[in-house]
């Protein structure tokens, strides 16, 4: 699998970062972000964040990534700011009265971002380039995890102690409306064209369809274990449920909504890991952070089969790939 790595990147130049596929995976227990190359494996960067850095996103074009700062005992409340080209830190945006970013996501353009601030009930829209542009409440408590749709349009949060979702307008700043799902909802994702969200919940062992047309549930889907997070591929065909109490992660067809794949990390992994999930803009793969061994797996979204491991720092948590197009 390295050597095919290698090969599709042989053609452009080591250095140009919008050549190279980058891996990125916050190191919540050492406070840094991992910057690394997925063709050779190769460990680029060690950068500082804030406190307990739990969730990382990366621009379209590969040049920044921004990760949240959730805290340790005292409340987070800044991002981190890289430049992926110099693999610098370039700046930390101070949220002020905002505490405990977690969920983030950046927006269409590549200048914003969506984060969620858990314990000030809201999403902040915030400039890369520093500043809070405004916040969206979302009059729920715990509203941990974002997903967003492609366009940028709608927003989606998974509120955990009451169990339900809440869709936001991203462009006016409105909060639309909630829907009691389940219970202990934590990972959500939706499908690219926005027609349906997933949402896990952690006492269930279950995975909520919610058809945004009707804003019903649709399905419930068994999902042994804690499906700590869910991310969506961009062709809206697969979904990735990581199971960290098992060791496992989960694949989904969405069209039928029926398990493809069971993709075992071995007792290694325990009950501290697979945790974040992250899928190539092709589709056709997923990386994982496995918490329990301070690694990174990738996985074969055709096959279920893990390819590879990347050492990480201490307990990586949060990940995020730029996967050139071709």
């Amino acid at each position: 699998m390295q050597m095919l790595l290698l090969a599709l990147f042989a053609a452009a130049p080591a250095a140009a970062t919008d050549t190279t596929a980058l891996l990125l995976v916050a190191n919540k227990q050492e406070h840094t972000l991992s910057v690394i190359a997925v063709g050779t494996g190769r460990l680029l960067a060690t950068l500082p964040t804030g406190r307990g850095p739990h969730e990382v996103a990366v621009s379209s074009d590969g040049r920044r990534a921004v990760v949240a700062n959730y805290g340790d005992q005292a409340p987070g409340s800044s991002l981190t700011v890289v430049d992926l080209v110099s693999r610098t830190v370039q700046r930390t945006i101070d949220l002020g009265e905002y505490r405990r970013p977690h969920g983030i996501v950046v927006l269409p353009g590549d200048s914003l971002a969506a984060v969620t601030v858990e314990a000030s009930q809201a999403v902040l829209i915030v400039r890369l380039d520093g500043g809070v542009k405004h916040a969206i409440p979302t009059n729920a408590r715990g509203s941990h995890m974002v997903a967003v749709t492609a366009d940028g349009r709608r927003g989606y949060t998974a509120n955990v102690p009451e169990g339900s979702i809440t869709e936001l307008d991203l462009a006016t700043g409105a909060a639309l409306r909630s829907l009691a799902v389940s219970t202990a909802t934590e990972g959500v994702a939706v499908t690219p064209d926005g027609s349906e969200v997933w949402v896990g919940s952690n006492n269930q062992h279950t995975v909520t369809v919610v058809d945004t047309r009707s804003w019903k549930a649709v399905d419930t889907i068994p999902a042994a274990g804690l499906p700590y997070r869910i991310a969506i591929s961009p062709d809206g065909r697969t979904a990735v449920v990581p199971g960290p109490m098992g060791g496992v992660v989960r694949i989904f067809d969405i069209p039928t909504r029926t398990e493809r794949a069971v993709v075992d990390f071995g007792a290694g992994a325990g009950s501290q890991g697979p945790v974040g999930s992250t899928i190539t803009s092709d589709g056709a793969y997923a990386f994982v952070a496995l918490q329990g061994t301070n690694e990174a797996a990738m996985v074969d979204l055709a096959t279920g089969q893990e390819l590879r491991r990347f050492p990480t720092g201490a307990g990586p948590d949060g990940i995020a790939v730029y996967w050139p197009r071709r």
